[in-house]
């Protein structure tokens, strides 16, 4: 009897393991200013950003989404000298936070706006905005998978009623990845992006590493071709876009 206790429970710990595995993340690449959520290795969605000017640099590494604040009021952080002046601003359309408040670290937030035309550019004071209906999106997403005491009523009415403010704990945090890579590998295409911070951070290496990380076998790719697409990347004020097989011919093949 206690063998097919302890069975069952290796069991049920192998299926949480499997689950935590596959379980939603978040991840952000600063100069392309986008944000995309997986469940394991699937993308689920892809979404424009604006993230943190020069000076205000929106932080990097790995965080986790604990909770989310709907409609929320703002208060500015008049302790830092960009806030001073500012007003307390009740949940509306000219809440600089938007109708949702997603929280990853201490007075960063990944929240709603009304300028959507910063969406694409490094405009904010380190935070990262999105479009109100794409925030939207995303909070419903994450809370059906990691706060599913919410009921789809519950939802509706909280998206329905834009003065409404409630906070929501999330019974699983959200894993937050937030990366600085100016190059980037996405599917036959490689990316340069500008280096809106200033990091001088474009290398050769940056372009070996980003085919690794795409699945590439770089064992008989040419550093002449890299070096060459280093040099045509250095300095671009738009994102570079080329085919793999433009810059390294038949070289390149998927690792094993």
């Amino acid at each position: 009897m206690l063998r097919q206790i302890l069975s069952i429970v290796a069991v049920g710990l192998f299926a949480a393991s499997a689950s935590a595995q596959s379980a939603l993340r978040v991840d952000l690449n600063i100069p392309a200013l986008k944000l995309t959520v997986y469940e394991g290795d699937q993308v689920l969605a892809t979404y424009p950003i604006a993230v943190g000017m020069p000076g205000f640099d929106t932080p990097t590494g790995k965080f986790q989404i604990t909770h989310a604040e709907w409609n929320p009021w703002w208060h500015p952080p008049t302790h830092r000298d960009w806030a001073r002046g500012e007003q307390v601003t009740p949940p509306g359309p000219n809440n600089p936070m938007g109708r949702v408040k997603l929280f990853f670290l201490p007075l960063y937030f990944i929240h709603g706006t009304p300028e959507g035309q910063s969406i694409g550019t490094p405009a904010s004071h380190g935070c990262v905005r999105m479009l109100n209906s794409d925030v939207l999106e995303l909070a419903r997403l994450l809370h059906e998978r990691a706060a599913p005491q919410l009921s789809e009523r519950e939802l509706e009415a909280l998206i329905a009623r834009p003065g409404a403010t409630r906070r929501v704990n999330f019974q699983t945090p959200v894993d937050v990845t937030i990366r600085y890579d100016v190059v980037e590998v996405v599917r036959s295409e490689i990316f340069a992006y500008p280096d809106i911070y200033g990091r001088n951070n474009l290398h050769t290496e940056n372009v070996y590493q980003a085919l690794l990380a795409a699945g590439y076998d770089i064992s008989n790719v040419r550093h002449d071709d890299v070096r060459a697409f280093v040099d045509r990347a250095r300095g671009v004020k738009v994102p570079l876009i080329v085919k793999l097989d433009e810059v390294f011919g038949d070289t390149l093949a998927m690792a094993d």
